[in-house]
Parts: structure tokens; sequence; C-alpha cells
């Protein structure tokens, strides 16, 4: 990345936010629309209220953003609703604002969305979370989500309920009107919706929004540090799925731009497979939770999921310009050399290059970690696995490069990336002690 020109840099950006914008679409499952649903209306009320270009760019991708920290959660209270969540769920629930604030903080030129997402689940009369804030203590920007997130998931279908009808929904959001929303901003919805100046939900208008609010907030002058910040916080939310993955992304890219040193890549193409590295488990976003994190084997529709995995993020890579070149790499990286593999049985040369480093690396890291099934396995049993499997496995001539890397380069990226790292955690850690210290 660090070869890229400033508009290169700033494309790149701009893909990768786009990429994360589109990847909370499927970590959703059943709510796929309701992110970009709830951003456009929140962007017409913002509009009405005659909101700055700042303003409505914050709104519009805290609208869209708001719940990336209910990834690696309690997905069960997306993927399975009840009318009332068990207390530990609830309170995993009440948890997400300030760990999706956690995330908007380490995203550069994002933090000013931090205190909208943090603020989007209180209450008008104070009884919302996390912070018990009331009245107009809430940011404007947060209790215009507030109103249009309720808006847009009481017309959307839930497995416990239908759609509400219009009149329906008016008289549900009448009657929160001072309690849960702020009146004033009830009216103005009100007013909008009778007088038919709310447009339908048109994706095209989404896309403009979402181009127009990136437009408004991130600047000509895009660094290399800016959008590494971005692909580490990327990668820390698709390891986020699985509880036993944590920086598994980060040391999969670290551990494969070394082997690419070593196969002599001129610096471009290291820096694809470092990058390629960082998003191969794109795909895992559209994964229910409860398989990744099944203790026991694999039912055939299971794994059927698991291996779509592969298939998944290269689609959404290849849905935004920029990172198409990162596809083969998330596509192909459980191919094996003896075409035993998948998602289509490639083997040896046509495994394309990328995805023979990414695999041994994949799975150099995987068997060196912990699972729900088995503790993790030493550095030397793993060398060894991937020694014994050259030939069938993996591509000769990448593990004769990999087995050829000094140990210390294992260890440094074993203490710089850590098993437990989670950036979002950290982050919210940092608000919530800031809040307590402010408050």
């Amino acid at each position: 990345m660090n070869s890229f020109s400033t508009q290169g840099r700033r494309h790149f950006y701009t893909a990768l936010l786009e990429a994360l914008i589109q990847g909370m679409g499927t970590a959703k499952g059943y709510l796929f629309h309701h992110g970009p649903r709830t951003a456009v209306l929140a962007h017409h009320l913002g509009a009405r209220l005659g909101l700055g270009p700042k303003d409505q760019g914050h709104l519009f991708l805290s609208s869209v953003l708001a719940d990336l920290g209910m990834i690696g959660l309690v997905e069960d209270a997306w993927e399975n609703p009840v009318p009332e969540l068990p207390p530990a769920a609830r309170t995993e629930v009440e948890a997400h604002p300030a760990r999706s604030a956690g995330a908007m903080r380490a995203i550069p030129f994002l933090e000013g969305a931090e205190p909208v997402i943090r603020h989007h689940h209180e209450w008008w009369d104070g009884s919302g979370y996390p912070d018990r804030l009331a009245g107009p203590d809430v940011p404007l920007l947060a209790r215009i989500v507030r109103l249009a997130d309720t808006i847009t998931a009481l017309g959307e279908q839930r497995p416990h309920r239908p759609a509400l009808s219009s009149e329906m929904i008016r008289k549900e959001i009448l009657s929160s009107a001072g309690t849960e929303f702020d009146p004033e901003l009830v009216e103005l919805w009100l007013e909008m919706e009778e007088s038919g100046t709310l447009p339908p939900y048109q994706g095209g208008l989404f896309r403009d929004l979402r181009n127009g609010a990136v437009e408004a907030l991130i600047p000509d002058e895009v660094t290399a540090t800016d959008n590494q910040l971005l692909l580490d916080l990327f990668s820390t939310l698709i390891d986020a799925k699985d509880p036993y993955t944590g920086g598994h992304s980060r040391r999969v890219a670290l551990l494969s731009g070394h082997v690419a040193t070593v196969l002599g890549m001129d610096h471009d193409l290291t820096d694809r497979v470092q990058t390629s590295g960082y998003l191969h488990d794109l795909g895992k976003l559209t994964v229910p939770g409860r398989i990744l994190r099944k203790t026991g084997g694999l039912g055939v529709e299971e794994r059927r999921w698991i291996e779509s995995h592969t298939t998944a993020g290269a689609t959404l890579l290849e849905e935004v310009p920029v990172l198409r070149m990162y596809a083969p790499g998330c596509r192909h990286h459980h191919e094996r050399w003896d075409g035993k593999g998948y998602p289509e049985g490639l083997s040896r040369d046509r495994i394309p290059l990328i995805a023979r480093i990414l695999s041994i690396c994949d799975a150099y890291d995987a068997m060196t970690s912990a699972r729900a099934y088995r503790p993790a396995h030493g550095h030397e049993f793993a060398i060894e696995e991937i020694r014994v499997s050259a030939g069938s496995h993996f591509a000769p001539r990448e593990v004769e490069a990999f087995l050829s890397l000094p140990e210390q380069i294992f260890r440094a990226i074993q203490e710089s990336v850590g098993r437990d790292a989670d950036l979002l955690d950290v982050a919210a850690s940092v608000i919530q002690s800031t809040a307590c210290e402010g408050g």
C-alpha cells in the first residue's frame, strides 16, 4: 500500500470503506438492507433539518455502521430473535453501542461519528443505554438515527413477526414520542410522511448518498498509515465472527508478506499478497456464528456454509473495482495442490500464486491457534505438518519459501499481533474509561 500515489491511497481507503459497508449487510443476515434503509431515511430527516455536508456524512455512515459492535456478540439476537432476551444476552446487546463507537474511533476521519453511534440507543426519557442520557443531552444526530432505525425495523419482516403496515408504524412511533423519541423529530417525520415528501427507498440513491458522505468526510490526502488502520479494523471485524480467531487475518497477512519477499516478488506484488491476507476470510461475515463456533463435527449443510466463505468474500471484493485484485486470494486460499480443495478443485499451477501462499500461512496459523474443538498446536508441529504436505496439500516451491523463514519472524508476529487482540474491545474500553473520567 505504501507504493500507492496520493490519489491511489484515497481510492483504496474509500474502496475499503465501501466493502466494510457491504460486509455489514452480509453480517446481518435477514437485516441485509436494514442499515442502508435506515441511512437513507436519516438522510432525508437531516436534509429537512438543514444539516451541513459533514453532519450529513456522519449521520449517514453512523446509520449504516451503528451495529459494527454486534459482530461476534450475541448473533442469535439477530438470527433467531425472541420477544425478550435472557439477561446475559441483553447485557451483551447493550454493550454494542460502545463497542461500535470504539470501532469508529479506530477509523481515520470518521471520529465524528463516534458520539452518534455511542448514543443511538439512548431514549428521550433517559431510559436508554449505554449512558442513560435524556432529552437534548442526546446528540441530535443520535436522536435521528434512533428514530430512523426504529421506523425501518418496524417496516421489515422479522422471524418472529411480519412487517408492520404504514398505519401501524405511525401508531407505534406516536405512542413513543416523548419517551423513546424526540417529539419534534416525530412531528417532522409525520409531516414528511403525510405530505408524501419521503421518497421510497432506492438502492441507487443509497449509493449516491454513500459516495457523497465519503466525499464530505475523507480528505484528498490519505496516508499509508490511515489505510493500514482501516485495514486492521476491517480484519478485526472479520475475525470477530469467531472468538478463536482473534488476530488471525493480520498474522496471515504478515506471514504471507514475508513469504512473498523470500520468493523475490516486487514491492507492489508483495503489498498485494499482504493485503489479500487481511481480506482472505471476508466471506466469514456471511457464515452464521453458531456454525463457526461449533465444537463438534459439521453436518453436510454446515460444511457448505463454511466452504461458501471463499466465494462469498471474493464476490464482495469483485463488486468494488479497486479491490478486485484481492479476490483471487480470497476465492482460492482453500484450494489444494492435488486438486482436492475448494471451491473449484483447482490443482498445481492453476491455483493463483497469491492463493498458494495464503493457503500455507492460513494453515500454519490455524494449527497454532486454539479452536473450539482442540487446543493450539506448537510451532514445530505445524512446521512439520506443512513440510510433509508439500506436493499434496501445498505448493512445493511456496512451502520451501515458508520453511526458510527464521523462527524469530514467527515469534515477532505473534508478539506484535497477539492471540487475543480485538481492536473493538480495546477501543471500547478506552471510550468507557474516558466517559467515566468525564462523568
